[in-house]
């Protein structure tokens, strides 16, 4: 881990506190039908790909009240295969699809496939498929400040929408009924596939989540400056969270922020939920750490996704 990047985790571990939760309303900026359609084909062809059938290969089963956690991996069009859980139902019909994209944290076992797999198991119970794979960008490769890592993000984004892919053919799962929740860089990702794909994402749940991709990588890697920091950022503006909330998933976006967050400021996350369109729910928890753990946080994100994916 870099050891600017280890100071700034230590410092965020400061942050401690009493829960509270808000909700903030913001209006996104218009923009012209033209120039809606023009960023949405050119982002089109950036993280284009191929669709295809997933094939799984089943290492183990765990079964858990009433759930059963799958460790996989899976490979789309000859691709690199994923590393996975796939949480099902025991018993009864399958109804709707998670994808969840975990979190961004050196040390911790949370940053990776095990972080959602409790609310996995969770929302198996009302029929929901779950499906949590590793990331790798920064995960198993640090940024190194040149146009591959606008390349990597791509890769990264496209294998998330290759677990689209996999979802959408399994038998049972209602295709209409398909969201994704991430957290921190996975929350990142999540947003770039709920706008790429909204005809396939129902809604979408970021979790103390960045604008952009440039913002940590320029702090927290590379110690950029100046000049050096523009530069990293217009090479990485193409792939920006920021720049795709304004056409996301039809059912709307939830959004939860701790306050303060040492790596989110508050003028960070004000524009990019004001750019975010309609619907959208802005939810606060003072007092909260990043990793954002606590019970009331993930019985809103149940809630939400009960209400948004019609769920019994």
């Amino acid at each position: 881990m870099p050891s600017r990047l280890r100071r700034s985790l230590s410092a965020a571990l400061l942050v401690a506190g009493l829960l509270v939760i808000g909700n903030v309303s913001a209006t996104a900026q218009p923009q012209r039908a033209s120039e809606v359609l023009m960023s949405h084909q050119s982002d089109n062809q950036l993280f284009s790909y191929r669709r295809a059938p997933a094939r799984i290969t089943e290492l183990s089963a765990e079964h858990r009240d009433g759930a059963v956690i799958r460790d996989i991996t899976y490979t789309v069009a000859g691709s690199t295969p994923v590393r996975a859980y796939l949480v099902e139902p025991e018993t009864g019909e399958r109804q709707a699809a998670v994808l969840f994209l975990h979190w961004f944290h050196p040390g911790d076992p949370t940053s990776s496939r095990l972080e959602f797999v409790d609310e996995a198991v969770a929302l198996a119970q009302q029929g929901v498929v779950g499906l949590l794979p590793d990331l790798t960008l920064p995960w198993n490769a640090d940024p190194v400040g040149d146009k591959s890592d606008l390349d990597r993000v791509v890769e990264q984004t496209v294998q998330a929408r290759r677990g689209l892919d996999l979802l959408h053919g399994l038998r049972g799962v209602d295709r209409n009924r398909v969201a994704v929740v991430g957290h921190d860089y996975g929350g990142m990702y999540g947003m770039l596939v709920a706008s790429l794909d909204r005809q396939r994402v129902r809604t979408v749940i970021a979790i103390n989540v960045d604008a952009t991709f440039s913002n940590w990588f320029a702090q927290f890697w590379l110690g950029y400056e100046g000049a050096d920091t523009i530069r990293y950022e217009q090479l990485l503006e193409p792939a920006d969270p920021v720049r795709f909330v304004g056409r996301t998933a039809p059912g709307g976006i939830l959004y939860q922020f701790s306050e303060p967050d040492f790596f989110i400021p508050d003028s960070t996350r004000r524009t990019l939920v004001s750019a975010t369109a309609d619907p959208k729910a802005y939810q606060l928890y003072p007092g909260a750490e990043h990793k954002l753990p606590d019970q009331a946080a993930r019985q809103a994100r149940i809630d939400w996704l009960n209400d948004r994916l019609d769920l019994d």
